[in-house]
């Protein structure tokens, strides 16, 4: 990084005078050949010192921009006046953010130098003298030069230089000559204003997408994402194009966003440059990504502290995303307003309220009407004093989504919002319409996102307002929770649509035959309502969303699912990763504790929409291949008992034995019964098929090579698929887990087993630790090698468990916890692992196990972001069931030791 350390920063200081005369000398000094490179050290000392005296002396962050770029705009002036002679036909000017007067402490600064239409070849010497220095000091200059006439042609044929002469600022030099060119571009202003507003809207469409085309990423990029700084300016661009003026200059124009308008933009672009330049700051470096690591820091910088039941952290990212909403909005009118005065060429719309519009679950007719091709209300007095059109109004709008909002009737709803009281809550027409939007729609999600967006949403269900704009602080969750539910409620309407059929053919089996979907829609919409929660007890959680949803009319049966399965949905993916699936108690427990048919069908739709999108990492072909496997044989238990259930058990071993018989059907019946006596019922009902297959081919060769070990690395989604097959020993499971820390990559999932005659099967999913995709085939030839030579013997050296650069797991805090649960199995003792996940952590554990002289009869390991928990099912070395209290008393104590030691990294 380039941060100036504290002794240079106390060093530093920014004497606009005495870095002038400095400045000067050195340029005396360089022409009198007393001296090379003077200028260019003057700058680097003075652009250091200008951060620093703009960090120092200015509160906010458009004041640190703002003096900054003054700071900068005179180093420019005191070069020119030592690089150019006087009368010199050339003009220096200021343009993009430097021309508005902002630079953030590493901003690029534009320059446009304007000349006569004489020799340019004179212009060089100038130019060298001026830009060398410049790039020189550290700053990232980007400049063109043009004669007026040419730069007026380049405005025309590119909307970048186009945008960035828009905010052009006269420095230095020939002032004529800056004159005539913001004369002529002025004038091609007033003739290209649809075009440009077209450009620019259509510009900041595709820059959205390609950062992320959400305002609710946890780590966003605030000056290119959704609602960041570049949608700020943006609003600001077409402001000044279209009615040539700048926002809150006082004038008249200011009339057409209204003044609560203006002061709110002013607002969130005070904050998100207050953000912007301390992010700067604190990485030394342009970096517009308020990533984890970062938001502690800033949230310090800018005055959060951490409150009851948020870190300072998440309060300023709920800030950021209330301020990013808010730069929706306004963009919104602003569109809004420029379509009112035929700006931007409207589709065509209806002008009349279309028929299906004017009734609704409501008596009488609604307060809506069509204004400019948008839905509005009719009569905004009555809507400020009755709550209940907000709703109508949104109904509407879900019922003929094309035609859009008019930011008039979202203004006033958001005005208004707070009036929506507890009598308003308990409005049984209210809620017939809420039903409505989220019902009688193909997809709600839109609607409920304004409706969130406006205020309304969180008014109406206070637990859903608890949590819009706010985010778990860690590496699993990729959005906020308020954006992860409307997300997953989009997947369950795309699943009863039947558009994911393919994908989820048991959840849409399921939500198709149920008798009143509106119970599935309630739960989901609800089902994050524990971060609310003191203490997320999911008692207190059921409780509190069976109140709500009986006030949303559900009946008293219908709200107890609705509640138990919002509550409690995490409890199908936690057993089905963390436990042996091949064991019927295992599958009889769970389904007892679950209680019934109905609550096991709602887990598994909640926990299929939630896995898609809670995480990069949540959902893949494994976990689905886990919810199904579960969820079947619960459903058997539930039809039959524990008598259906061994029979699907053993019914599913039997078709997979038959299925890898009729797949190894080119080999020998003795080679291929051979082959299959060797796997155990249990492992043919938790493999899929076609690993079952790449095994017995890769047991195949170790035997034609009269190998003890033989390994495959398969690419599969990004990860690293590895089968090993070897002699079990004591201490397998932990060679093979060091061999992939040592390779700098990190064990997503594993599974453990050993053939009937003493053969290691082991089945792992690799991933890297810093997001990239793992199936570089170079590391996978690295991987196997590793894999392969650990598999044959212990490894010498112990592995290598250093943090590989960017593993940015180690920013986070996870509370080290042991669980022992002594009958979870019949024939094991299971111990769970909660901790901070880092590199090795599989293989420090499964030693410190070794070390105890136990077994390790099956291992399944689960990571949501930084997190790891890794159940074991445990054994003495004699095979038994681990009943000592010592020895169990000791294993704990050596598992607390491992996850304290990386808590402490």
């Amino acid at each position: 990084m380039n941060v100036p350390t504290r002794a240079a920063r106390e060093r530093a200081s920014f004497n606009q005078a005495a870095i002038t005369a400095e400045l000067a000398a050195a340029i005396s000094d360089e022409r009198a050949g007393r001296q090379t490179g003077a200028v260019s050290a003057v700058m680097r000392r003075a652009v250091v010192a200008a951060r620093v005296d703009a960090m120092k002396h200015a509160d906010r962050g458009d004041r640190i921009a703002a003096r900054l770029a003054r700071s900068i705009e005179t180093l420019i002036k005191a070069i020119f006046g030592g690089a150019a002679p006087d009368g010199a036909p050339i003009a220096v000017c200021a343009v993009g953010g430097f021309g508005r007067g902002e630079l953030a402490p590493f901003s690029d600064v534009d320059l446009l130098f304007l000349h006569g239409s004489g020799d340019d070849a004179a212009l060089r010497p100038i130019l060298d003298a001026m830009l060398y220095p410049l790039w020189d000091s550290g700053l990232k200059v980007g400049h063109g030069v043009h004669t007026p006439k040419s730069a007026l042609q380049f405005a025309k044929d590119d909307m970048i230089a186009r945008t960035a002469y828009l905010d052009m600022k006269f420095l230095c030099g020939d002032k004529p000559l800056f004159d005539k060119f913001d004369a002529d571009f002025r004038k091609f202003r007033k003739r290209t204003t649809a075009q440009f507003v077209a450009a620019k809207l259509a510009e900041q469409a595709v820059r959205q997408e390609a950062v992320g085309a959400t305002r609710y990423l946890a780590e966003p990029d605030i000056k290119e994402g959704k609602g960041g700084l570049r949608d700020v300016q943006t609003i600001r661009w077409i402001y000044n194009y279209v009615y040539d003026g700048d926002i809150g200059a006082g004038t008249e124009i200011d009339k057409i966003l209204g003044p609560n308008n203006v002061r709110a933009l002013i607002k969130a672009e005070r904050f998100l440059w207050s953000v912007r330049a301390h992010l700067h700051d604190l990485r030394g470096r342009a970096d517009e990504h308020l990533t984890f690591d970062i938001q502690p820091a800033v949230a310090e910088r800018l005055g959060y502290a951490d409150r009851k039941n948020m870190s300072a952290a998440e309060r300023l990212m709920r800030h950021y995303f209330v301020t990013a909403v808010d730069t929706g909005r306004l963009t919104r009118i602003l569109c809004a307003r420029l379509e009112e005065e035929s700006t931007l060429r409207l589709p065509r719309l209806p002008a009349l309220l279309p028929q299906k519009l004017q009734s609704d679950e409501a008596p009488g007719k609604p307060n809506i009407r069509i204004r400019g091709g948008r839905l509005d209300f009719e009569s905004a007095a009555r809507a400020r004093r009755t709550p209940r059109d907000f709703f109508r109004y949104f109904r509407a709008f879900s019922k003929n989504p094309k035609i859009d909002f008019h930011p008039d009737a979202l203004a006033l709803i958001a005005e208004h919002a707070t009036d929506v009281t507890s009598d308003v809550r308990k409005d049984p027409i209210v809620a017939s319409l809420f039903k409505g939007i989220l019902e009688s729609n193909e997809n709600p999600v839109r609607t409920l996102r304004v409706m969130t967006e406006t205020g309304l949403l969180g008014k109406y269900v206070p637990a859903f307002g608890d949590i819009v704009g706010r985010i778990q602080y860690g590496l699993y969750r990729q959005y906020t929770l308020d954006e992860e539910l409307l997300r997953a409620l989009s997947i369950y309407g795309d699943i009863r649509t039947g558009r994911l059929a393919d994908e989820h053919p048991v959840s849409t089996r399921i939500v198709r035959a149920a008798t009143n979907p509106y119970v599935m829609t309630l739960a989901l919409f609800l089902h994050e309502t524990a971060w609310t929660v003191k203490g997320k007890s999911p008692l207190e959680c059921e409780k509190l969303i069976g109140r709500i949803v009986r006030r949303l009319g559900l009946n008293r049966d219908e709200a107890a699912l609705a509640s138990w399965g919002a509550a409690n949905h995490l409890a199908l993916v936690r057993t089905a990763e963390r436990r042996n699936l091949t064991e019927a108690g295992t599958i009889a427990r769970f389904a007892a504790e679950v209680g019934s048919i109905e609550r096991l069908d709602l887990m598994v739709v909640l926990s299929t929409c939630h896995l898609r999108v809670v995480g990069r990492y949540s959902w893949d072909e494994v976990v689905r291949r886990q919810l199904t496997e579960l969820y079947e044989s619960s459903a058997a238990w539930f039809r039959g008992g524990e008598a259906a259930l061994r029979e699907r058990l053993q019914t599913r071993a039997m078709l997979a034995r038959e299925e890898a018989r009729t797949r190894l059907a080119d080999w020998s019946d003795e080679e291929r019964e051979a082959f299959l006596s060797q796997l155990t019922n249990e492992m043919l009902r938790c493999v899929d098929s076609d690993i079952i297959v790449r095994f017995a081919y890769l047991a195949r060769a170790a035997a034609e090579d009269r190998a003890d070990a033989a390994v495959t690395v398969t690419p599969r989604d990004g990860d690293l698929e590895c089968i090993v097959y070897a002699d079990d020993r004591p201490g397998l499971l932990a060679d093979i887990a060091g061999a992939v820390a040592n390779a700098g990559l990190s064990v997503r999932s594993v599974q453990a087993m050993t053939t009937t005659d003493g053969r290691a099967f082991d089945i792992f999913a690799v991933q890297s630790a810093d997001d990239a995709p793992a199936d570089d085939p170079m590391l996978a030839r690295r991987l196997h090698e590793a894999l392969l030579t650990a598999a044959r013997a212990t490894p010498k050296a112990r592995p290598n468990l250093k943090r590989r650069l960017g593993d940015r797991r180690q920013i986070f805090h996870v509370d080290p916890a042991v669980r022992i649960e002594r009958d979870a199995s019949q024939d094991a003792v299971v111990f769970e692992a909660e901790g901070l996940d880092r590199p090795g952590l599989l293989f420090e554990i499964a030693a410190a196990l070794g070390a105890l002289d136990v077994s390790i009869v099956s291992a399944h390991v689960a990571t949501y972001g930084e997190r790891a928990v890794d159940a074991f099912y445990l054994t003495n070395a004699r095979g038994e069931k681990i009943t000592d209290r010592r020895q169990l008393t000791k294993i704990e104590k050596a598992l607390f030791a491992v996850l304290r030691a990386g808590a402490a990294a």
